[in-house]
């Protein structure tokens, strides 16, 4: 099986005979090829964009180096990509996407093991591709099919010193075809459904309605209770994302529909009532985006929100910023700065350095006096970098 490749512009035909095997499995191409007009036009294709990016940071090493990564140039495919580290014994995550949760079975959070995402066919296929080094060397495309789970995607190595893939980028884009009517026929006459059985999505719903209760009904309104209810809401949402053809059956049940700019709207109307009020509905909605693009799982969604600056109103404000594209501010970063102006530094004069070039932090006073705070045990590639920036700015 394979997915059908049309003549679209940056791509190649894409065999449909793959070879055999016990169960499908990642179906890779011989070779990237982004195609002649590739000079003249941007690549549509997310998977073959990511591996633009990663063609640019080469440099004149052998892989790109993982520490050239930019939060900027990732943000395009940041929601369908997976970062793997190698470097140990374990496969270690460092990054999960949105995007990526329903292919492992839920959002994988960043040092967690590969080996604990739960067991699914595109899991195993993915550990038992990059299983060894050489695997893990070169860039591939690749396709995988299971059932109605149609993948297209690419593996990007990236090193820690430019030759040796102590990491692996994967970008996925993916969909669940649609059945053809015979197909739907065949499923019908073979495996009848009773009207009976009840819909897996049922428990997490009413979860929902239940929390959601204890936050609507007057008087009994609590914080937690609040955060109880979003992080019910958010549950379910994760769950429901799995199986998006059966949620959409669900949600058109209950009288309600996806949104694509909102998605987690339908969730929370099924925890507040379709007909809560409408700005906190959506001021929901955003705080839950805002919490799923740093990765939160549903039990840590209450303490997140209580840590954050502000709260949900923060969270929210925050989230806005983002998305008008706004600089937004990192509170971590801000506490840690406020730490370190209260530090005590040192004079330039009294610093001793162990080898001949070095890099150091430096804090300047109001007066305009730099002081040292620490020596930086810098890696060799960022202490390269530093010295070709000293050459330009003197040259």
């Amino acid at each position: 099986m394979s997915i059908d490749e049309t003549d679209q512009e940056g791509t190649v035909p894409t065999s449909n005979t793959p070879p055999e095997r016990a169960q499908d499995d990642f179906v890779l191409r011989p070779e990237i090829n982004r195609g002649e007009r590739q000079a003249k036009k941007r690549e549509r294709r997310l998977h073959l964009r990511a591996f633009d990016y990663w063609h640019a940071l080469h440099g004149s090493n052998i892989l790109p180096l993982f520490a050239d990564l930019t939060a900027e140039g990732l943000l395009p495919f940041k929601r369908n990509s997976l970062l793997l580290d190698f470097s140990g014994q374990e496969t270690i995550v460092r990054f999960c996407g949105a995007e990526m949760a329903p292919l492992l079975g839920g959002v994988l959070s960043p040092g967690q093991k590969l080996s604990s995402a739960r067991l699914n066919v595109f899991a195993e296929a993915l550990t038992a591709r990059l299983h060894d080094q050489s695997s893990r060397q070169e860039a591939a495309e690749f396709e995988f099919i299971d059932g109605p789970l149609e993948c297209r995607g690419i593996l990007l190595p990236f090193s820690a010193r430019g030759e040796t893939a102590e990491f692996v980028m994967v970008v996925v884009n993916h969909r669940q075809k649609s059945l053809g009517a015979e197909e739907r026929e065949k499923i019908h006459l073979e495996d009848p459904v009773s009207e009976s059985v009840p819909d897996p999505m049922e428990p997490l719903a009413d979860a929902c309605k239940k929390a959601g209760d204890i936050v609507v009904h007057p008087g009994a309104s609590t914080r937690d209770g609040l955060y109880l209810a979003l992080s019910q809401a958010y549950r379910f949402h994760i769950e429901a994302a799995r199986d998006p053809a059966a949620y959409r059956r669900f949600l058109k049940a209950k009288g309600l529909r996806q949104q694509q700019r909102a998605p987690f709207t339908p969730a929370l109307k099924l925890t507040f009532g379709a007909n809560y009020e409408k700005t906190r509905l959506t001021e929901y909605a955003a705080a839950l985006s805002y919490a799923a693009r740093h990765e939160v799982g549903p039990n840590e969604l209450p303490e997140f929100l209580r840590n954050e600056p502000g709260g949900i109103k923060g969270c929210v404000s925050r989230e806005r910023a983002f998305r008008r594209g706004a600089p937004g501010p990192n509170p971590a970063r801000e506490k840690a700065m406020d730490t370190a102006r209260e530090l005590a530094g040192t004079d330039i004069s009294d610093l001793r350095m162990d080898n001949e070039f070095g890099l150091v932090l430096v804090r300047t006073d109001a007066a305009g006096t730099a002081k040292i705070l620490t020596k930086v045990d810098a890696s060799e590639h960022l202490l390269d970098r530093a010295i070709d920036q000293a050459i330009k700015e003197h040259s």
